[in-house]
């Protein structure tokens, strides 16, 4: 077994401390595309972009749709086998082929009557002799669509309780999904298309929220603790932590991220270890973006006064970070928000800040999304909970 690498952290100490103080950058202005308006997920295969969204018929259903840059419809696929499916989390491969998760029913159950023999029926009132009961949704699904929309293979697993999908993350050594099953955190794992076992950690009072499958089949998972986790307690009101679990689930890295009398949580990482989450201390809300080396030891880091959502991307050889903020940032030219907006800012590869774009009419971010053939797409909300999605570059 491994050893158990345990660290304890506070970023407002760890050398470096934060970005190095660079030239000001101007603010440029990114541009705003429709989105279906009850999108769930986001992800891009190859040029086009790939959403999914719940819909309703005869039972519940999961709807995928692929747009290309003009905003021509190129496919649409919906998931329908008769019974109930929701779909949560999506993500895609390096073959652009499409991993969707959710939640699926297993086969209705017919329950029947015993019948009534020997009683008097004057009437001849014909009586209903089975019902189907609408099963819960206790099926961890996986789907997988081809770049061209079609429905590549099915697997599930089978749990106790309905689960909350959370994130997927699917590269070339397999599938992770985090979530939480009974208010626990979990881990599942899928590799060669067999799912693996259940791997859990702590109570409720712990949180999973983005997830990383690496190339060795281990899975890196960011998020929250107010508990003692592996036997570290809690340094501040609640940590960030980072947690990386082996092939054969065995946690072989816990960092603890920590600041004093304050609340901390990472709800964004990636493949590349960039994180972002929320800094809150009294009425001060801050985001903070780490940059980690694959083995959690942080290389540059950076806070920026923000409203608490944020999300990262690694690509091109450069860190993004798409944040609400309604306060002047250090080192952009031209922000000066009336009220909470998004803005997207891009670090080189030493967290040298490069450059700032504003997305008109957005507020939360949800996902930053990379290909070759688009470059940076994000997914956004407006105030008003309508989703968009955006580029860095203006019309």
């Amino acid at each position: 077994m491994k050893r158990l690498t345990l660290s304890l952290i506070a970023l407002s100490l760890i050398s470096p401390p934060a970005m190095a103080a660079t030239k000001p950058v101007a603010l440029q202005l990114g541009s705003v595309y429709s989105a279906p308006a009850t999108t769930e997920a986001f992800a891009l295969s190859g040029k086009n972009s790939v959403f999914i969204e719940n819909i309703n018929g005869k039972s519940a259903d999961v709807l995928v749709t692929a747009v290309d840059p003009s905003g021509l419809q190129i496919w649409k696929k919906t998931i329908d086998s008769g019974i109930d499916e929701v779909a949560s989390a999506m993500s895609t491969d390096p073959l652009g082929n499409i991993w969707v998760a959710g939640l699926s029913a297993q086969v209705g159950v017919v329950e029947t009557t015993t019948p009534l023999t020997g009683i008097d029926n004057p009437d001849g009132v014909a009586v209903d002799t089975s019902t189907t009961l609408r099963a819960d949704l206790s099926l961890i699904t996986l789907w997988k669509i081809s770049p061209t929309g079609e429905l590549l293979s099915t697997i599930t697993a089978v749990q106790k309780s309905v689960a909350e999908i959370a994130a997927i993350s699917a590269t070339n050594s397999g599938i992770s999904i985090i979530g939480a099953l009974d208010a626990k955190p979990f881990l599942l794992t899928v590799t060669g298309g067999v799912f693996g076992k259940l791997f859990t950690l702590g109570t409720s009072a712990t949180e999973f929220n983005a997830v990383a499958r690496n190339s060795d089949g281990s899975t890196s998972i960011f998020g929250s603790s107010s508990e003692t986790l592996a036997g570290k307690k809690v340094a501040g009101i609640r940590d960030g932590i980072l947690l990386k679990v082996s092939k054969g689930n065995t946690v072989t890295s816990l960092v603890r991220s920590s600041a004093n009398k304050a609340s901390r949580s990472w709800i964004s990482g990636d493949t590349g270890n960039l994180v972002s989450g929320p800094v809150i201390a009294g009425k001060v809300i801050e985001s903070a973006i780490t940059k980690f080396s694959s083995t959690f030891s942080p290389q540059w880091t950076l806070r920026v006064p923000s409203t608490g959502p944020s999300t990262t991307l690694s690509a091109n050889g450069n860190s993004y970070l798409a944040l609400s903020s309604k306060s002047p940032i250090t080192g952009v030219t031209g922000w000066k928000p009336t009220g909470a907006s998004l803005i997207v800012l891009t670090f080189d590869s030493k967290g040298v800040l490069k450059a700032a774009t504003s997305i008109p009419g957005l507020v939360r971010p949800i996902s930053l999304q990379f290909s070759a053939s688009r470059g940076v797409v994000g997914l956004g909300s407006s105030p008003d909970g309508i989703v968009s999605i955006f580029t860095l570059v203006s019309r």
